[in-house]
């Protein structure tokens, strides 16, 4: 009889999914199919949300970045680089002025990254004039004039006024972030297109800075703090930058990335960002590349018919994230460790390289143990024929009756006697002998 020694658990196979999906930055209305189809479409719907409306404002900003105003309905594409009656898919996006969508769109623009970023109600509403906004702002208590000396954060509007206007402000854009002095912007309608700018802390052109009540989450790191050090979704910001074999200049070249392509950096290393290009590794130089937003890394359990699997995770990929404590379950088997598609064992606890992975589990059998036979009582030899039937068991009762041993013919039953008597004094006087030698040797 063989025993297997073994966990009970229920057989299924999991691949575990119990997270939810996470959503793209997506506007609220109908785009154009102009729209559409261009690249700022596709580079927006790469972005994912945060659950930080202030930082995915900002990053809805960026993937604009370049985008140019149009002649036409025909150009909301943003690729009319000669553009200049002020065409863009954020005017259409809040609505015609006078029966037309060609009307400054700066407001405009600031507008729509708030709404695509679920930020709508934050900063008083949508608006397409900067004086009105800043008056909005100032009743609610959410405006800050550069002279109040206010270092403004990711996501606050700044307002400026040109030198020869009387209104409160002429144009708007949404702050980066603050750095040695100096405040670093994504701007709409900004020489005509969507631009990246930076001006000093002091600079008069600058008249005050709105304050939009984001609420929810907030990220661990700042921009800043992410900028050439965490991994995401980096936007070109140079003319171009060539894509190499390896991370040096003298590299062999692959390719080119032109002004504004986002493309995911896996990897930093020495101010080089990793990156996949044509399906094969390769590296660019992060001096021509600005970070726009983290992105999401899943890792995904699988345990082949077993239970108890862990739920699939995600984390930023600014963070690092360990393997779960939990022990998937497999009847007959034992859990040894986690596997990824190369071959990379992991244990509970370890620290996970960046990326999204799915870990499988790897069981070993438990092994087969032989049971031991119990005792069983060892059987009793029989006796001769003729012989121990007479023979008293103890507990068995009382022996039967004795029968008389008859002595042999000319037995001398008192020459015996005798002879057993002179044996016994003989023995005693060989003891007495013995002692007196000893003692009469102590003597001496």
């Amino acid at each position: 009889m063989k025993r297997l020694f073994a966990v009970g658990c229920i057989s299924l196979t999991l691949l575990c999914t119990a997270t939810t999906p996470l959503a793209a930055l997506t506007p609220t209305y109908t785009v154009t199919g102009t729209y559409q189809s261009s690249q700022y479409y596709k580079n927006l719907q790469m972005i994912t949300k945060t659950g930080d409306a202030a930082f995915d404002t900002v990053a809805a900003a960026l993937s604009q970045t370049d985008y140019h105003e149009g002649n036409s309905k025909t150009d909301f594409d943003g690729k009319n680089g000669s553009g200049t009656k002020n065409y863009t898919e954020y005017n259409r996006a809040i609505g015609t002025i006078n029966g037309s969508y060609s009307y400054a769109w700066c407001a405009a623009f600031a507008s729509w990254c708030l709404d695509v970023a679920g930020a709508r109600n934050s900063a008083g509403g949508r608006f397409t004039s900067c004086t009105l906004w800043v008056e909005r702002l100032q009743e609610l208590g959410l405006y800050s004039k550069r002279a109040s000396g206010y270092i403004p954060k990711t996501g606050d509007l700044i307002f400026f006024r040109s030198a020869d206007t009387t209104r409160a402000s002429d144009h708007v854009g949404l702050v980066r972030y603050v750095k040695d002095g100096r405040v670093y912007t994504v701007e709409g309608n900004s020489s005509n297109k969507v631009s990246l700018r930076d001006y000093s802390l002091t600079d008069t052109y600058i008249v005050g800075y709105g304050k939009p009540q984001y609420g929810g989450e907030t990220l661990s790191q700042t921009l800043t703090e992410m900028e050439d050090t965490a991994a995401g979704l980096y936007m070109v910001t140079n003319d171009f930058v060539n894509v190499r074999a390896a991370a040096s200049q003298s590299s062999v070249k692959l390719g080119v990335l032109y002004r504004g392509t986002l493309t995911e950096v896996t990897e930093i290393a020495d101010g080089w960002g990793r990156i996949t290009y044509n399906g094969k590794t390769a590296y660019i130089s992060l001096d021509y590349a600005d970070f726009v937003t983290p992105v999401f890394y899943t890792v995904q359990y699988a345990a082949e018919e077993a239970e108890n699997c862990p739920p699939k995770s995600s984390y930023f990929s600014f963070e690092q994230t360990k393997v779960s404590d939990t022990v998937p379950l497999r009847e007959g088997y034992l859990f040894a460790h986690w596997q990824d598609a190369k071959g990379n064992n992991y244990a509970a606890g370890d620290t996970l390289p960046q990326g999204n992975l799915t870990l499988s589990a790897v069981f070993t059998p438990i092994p087969v143990v032989e049971e031991t036979p119990e005792e069983l009582p060892v059987p009793e030899t029989p006796a001769p024929d003729g012989e121990g039937e007479n023979e008293h068991v103890p507990g068995a009762g009382a022996p039967e009756e004795e029968t008389p041993i008859t002595p042999a013919p000319g037995h001398d039953e008192r020459a015996s006697r005798a002879a057993a008597e002179a044996g016994t004094v003989s023995g005693v006087l060989a003891a007495v002998a013995g002692i007196w030698w000893y003692v009469r040797k102590m003597l001496i």
